[in-house]
């Protein structure tokens, strides 16, 4: 429940497959939800077919770049080119650790790094920025221009792409401002009401204001059917 599942979308440009229809479409083989008591996942898609990474040779010495880009899904020198969720999920796991840095160094909340804004953010709030800049997206790219529709918040896609530039405010270059609530308390069956003012003054492309609830969870039971300890509602 408190982890990050993430399931693959296709890459761009020259890491794409003949044929293949773009990063707006999640690749065949990704992830699919729900869980075993009815919660949607994967939370979040990355690309994560022919995904381009080091390729070690254990009996060269001095491998490195080939001289001309490789293929998509082939090895050429000290690199090589595979797909897979195990492919997407070091793009989120990189996306996190960017996350961390952004707070830790002090860029929230006017998008310029100044340190006497540090703090240090709970793995909650990197999950909540990394879902709620997700793009949408247009279905499931089977193949042969076969194209399986998908919804937002489905079993294919949930909160879409990862996309860091619609998830936090850096100045003069996101598409968004950012606002950011961390480590609050709840009582049971208790509410909470959250004020802040909509700002595009300061180069918000944004069309829309979304948000996002996020919380750590307890361990349910073996076998549960509805696992959610805590159920909050936005």
């Amino acid at each position: 429940k408190n982890v990050i599942a993430v399931g693959a979308s296709h890459s761009s440009g020259r890491d794409l497959s003949s044929g293949q229809l773009g990063e707006s479409y999640i690749a065949d083989f990704s992830s699919r939800g729900p869980t075993s008591d009815g919660r949607t996942k994967p939370d979040i898609l990355a690309p994560g077919s022919s995904i381009l990474s080091a390729g070690g040779k254990p009996a060269t010495v001095g491998e490195c770049d080939p001289v001309t880009y490789p293929k998509p899904g082939k090895a050429d020198e000290g690199v090589v080119s595979k797909e897979g969720t195990s492919m997407a999920a070091p793009v989120v796991s990189g996306t996190a650790a960017l996350i961390r840095q952004y707070f830790v160094d002090g860029f929230y909340p006017t998008g310029k790094k100044n340190a006497s804004n540090s703090f240090d953010p709970s793995g909650m709030l990197v999950k909540a920025v990394i879902l709620n800049g997700g793009q949408y997206m247009r279905g499931v790219d089977n193949g042969n221009g076969r194209v399986l529709p998908v919804s937002p918040y489905d079993n294919n896609q949930n909160f879409g792409r990862i996309s860091l530039i619609d998830s936090l405010y850096l100045y003069g270059k996101s598409n968004v401002q950012t606002r950011v609530f961390d480590r609050e308390t709840i009582a049971q069956k208790g509410k909470k009401t959250m004020s802040f003012t909509v700002d595009k003054s300061n180069g918000c492309d944004a069309s829309e204001l979304t948000a996002t609830l996020t919380w750590f969870d307890q361990a349910g039971f073996p076998g549960c059917q509805k696992c959610l300890i805590d159920d909050l509602y936005l």
